[in-house]
């Protein structure tokens, strides 16, 4: 690599048709105290119509802490088989076959999901998706959230990665998920079209984003706008605010992180959303929103009737200054029996106006 010569060594049994194998990397002759690396079956990977060199030439630029970054690219190949009647994948042995060295993980995501939920190893914070009431979990939330910044940041060097609806293109690396594989530079596409294929790797996350929260959840309407909002934004923004409000996301957020990201929308553009939310027909649902005030819970009742201020109408621009008092309010008219806290508020507004987060997140 560069002026040194770089050793390596790796087992591999390609009869297997496994995507990766265990080995370790070498800076001098003598091979003690070799690195721990991966040498991934590049001959697997789908999606790219790029020469191994070529992505790894790719890959080596990166830096972001979310992307796996390459060591070298090597051909290999068994000289010949003792059996004439070897089998389909020793014959592609004797042909040889390029693989990527890349810094060590354990699974690609897929292995990785399979082996938890086979119990063969245990981390059960990591399975559950949901926490609490349709929460998502920390860690997911945590790591969607950081997958779409470092997307943000391969179109930010000028490339795009071409394959992230193929799962073994997503590793587990300790205790993160990261990308591999980049696989195409923008610059040699049209303007028009290098805005389309960033959009795309988006949707390609979300694709495998939908196969990981539909595990053993049906119904998590959330989850469901969440995963929706990604063709929905394209057809709203610009590719600056699509990733900004990607991230953004309530479905992203923790339940004070939502109820005051949404407050905030009060606060910043309640004008510019008011006659939106009172005439976009994916509002209609929210009309007429206090009309089955004997329902609520009681402070949310003494918030609704408190007789201070303006009253409140049935439009649906009225529900989101609602929640704003109920914001301000919910502590000065709960009792110590109630014991109502911010994860209380969201839980609740969630529950009753289904779609209001992630409806009014679309059009602030």
């Amino acid at each position: 690599m560069g002026s040194r010569i770089s050793f390596y060594n790796f087992n591999v049994d390609y009869v297997s048709g496994k995507q990766h194998y265990d080995g370790e990397l070498f800076f001098k002759e003598n091979k003690q105290g070799g690195m721990p690396v991966t040498f991934m079956n590049m001959d697997a990977k789908a999606g790219t119509k790029l020469s191994v060199e070529e992505i790894f030439r790719l890959n080596i630029k990166l830096t972001d802490k979310r992307i796996l970054r390459p060591w070298m690219y090597t051909f290999c190949k068994q000289k010949s088989f003792n059996d004439e009647l070897c089998s389909e994948a020793e014959r592609k042995m004797v042909k040889g076959w390029w693989s990527l060295c890349y810094e060590k993980f354990d699974n690609t995501l897929t292995e990785w999901l399979a082996k938890l939920q086979n119990k063969e190893i245990s981390d059960p914070d990591k399975l559950n998706f949901n926490v609490g009431n349709k929460c998502l979990s920390d860690f997911w939330r945590g790591t969607i959230r950081e997958l779409i910044e470092a997307i943000a940041y391969i179109h930010d060097c000028g490339l795009f990665h071409g394959s992230l609806k193929v799962s073994g293109n997503y590793v587990v690396v300790g205790e993160q998920v990261k990308l591999c594989n980049i696989g195409g530079r923008l610059k040699s596409l049209r303007v028009h079209d290098q805005h389309s294929r960033k959009i795309q790797d988006f949707k390609d996350l979300r694709d495998t984003l939908k196969k990981l929260l539909t595990m053993g959840h049906s119904k998590w309407p959330e989850r469901d706008s969440f995963l929706k909002c990604f063709d929905d934004l394209a057809k709203l923004y610009g590719y600056g605010k699509y990733v900004e409000k990607l991230k953004k996301h309530p479905f992203l957020l923790t339940p004070s992180e939502r109820v005051k990201h949404i407050v905030g929308i009060y606060y910043d553009d309640k004008f510019s959303v008011e006659n939106e939310l009172n005439h976009n027909d994916n509002f209609n649902m929210f009309r007429g929103w206090p009309k089955d005030r004997h329902k609520f819970e009681p402070f949310l009742r003494k918030i609704l009737e408190t007789g201070k201020g303006k009253q409140y109408s049935d439009q649906p621009a009225e529900l989101l200054r609602f929640l704003r008092n109920t914001y301000q309010h919910y502590r000065q008219y709960s009792d110590e029996k109630e014991g109502i806290n911010i994860e209380d508020v969201d839980t609740i507004f969630r529950t009753r106006w289904v779609y209001f987060f992630d409806r009014i997140h679309l059009i602030s």
